[in-house]
């Protein structure tokens, strides 16, 4: 950890560029949690405890995010220009019920999320046309909060009527798939997180999502590729590799298969869309 990101707080704004300071007044003032988002070819790590004996450090770089406790120490590993955002979660935004969500959002967790890189995606544009005020950064993190605590929080636990599988359950299975996207993912790994044989889990998954279980990871695995292809810092024979396809050929069939496009043309396409 070389660079510490932190100066001084850009008006209280909620959502921050990752080089602005959090440190007097700033992000540290709200009570809750940080979403670290990094984008680009950034590497941040944080690193803190939560009590005797319980240390935790966690390297975050794209296309994954973090959530992390207010007074983790946030550094970029390498000299430069750190770029990013981090998002100040609070737990407020839905009264009592949010509060509770939040208090079962794993602490010291880092996964990757679509929604949250399409949100950091938004941010960055705004923030490019000076369109980011304490209002917008607000309305924001209250999006981002509101997201963090339905889907990793207590509620993710209800139940959908008539559905086998609750939606707690099929979000560990997600957060599994998305924590694993690189290695091989047998069906079987998948029904041990819900307590199901590799049949029943197969059979009840596909009623719930309409998927079946190895078609739903590989549409995860495409749609991670997609993700970092728009990040142009990762060359492109890193992001089959990256995605858990076996071989480059495999991942361009695939990838074409549902995207219509080759990866290479896809990555040109949201070049060309940016310029």
């Amino acid at each position: 950890m070389k660079q510490e990101i932190g100066s001084t707080p850009e008006h209280g704004l909620r959502c921050q560029p990752m080089n602005i300071a959090f440190t007097d007044g700033g992000l540290n003032s709200v009570q809750g949690l940080r979403l670290v988002i990094p984008t680009g070819s950034t590497v941040a790590q944080t690193a803190g405890g939560d009590g005797p004996g319980m240390s935790h450090s966690i390297v975050i770089s794209a296309p994954f995010v973090a959530v992390i406790p207010v007074g983790a120490q946030l550094a970029a590993v390498a000299d430069g220009d750190p770029n990013g955002w981090v998002v100040a979660l609070n737990p407020g935004v839905l009264g009592q019920v949010s509060q509770v969500a939040f208090d079962a959002v794993p602490k010291w967790s880092r996964f990757w999320d679509p929604f949250l890189r399409e949100a950091a995606d938004t941010l960055a544009a705004l923030h490019h046309a000076d369109l980011i005020d304490a209002a917008c950064a607000d309305a924001f993190a209250n999006v981002v909060s509101v997201h963090i605590a339905l889907r990793y929080g207590h509620c993710a636990g209800a139940a959908e009527p008539g559905m086998p599988l609750t939606r707690q359950m099929l979000t560990r299975i997600e957060a599994f798939v998305h924590g694993h996207i690189a290695e091989t993912i047998l069906v079987e790994q998948l029904a041990v997180l819900v307590h199901m044989s590799a049949s029943n889990f197969a059979r009840v998954f596909k009623t719930a999502t309409g998927t079946p279980p190895h078609l739903y990871v590989t549409l995860e695995r495409v749609k991670f590729a997609r993700t970092m292809l728009r990040e142009e810092t990762i060359p492109l024979v890193d992001v089959g590799a990256r995605a858990g396809f076996q071989t480059q050929q495999h991942f361009t069939e695939v990838f074409h298969r549902y995207s219509g496009v080759t990866p290479r043309a896809f990555r040109l396409a949201h070049r060309n869309a940016g310029s």
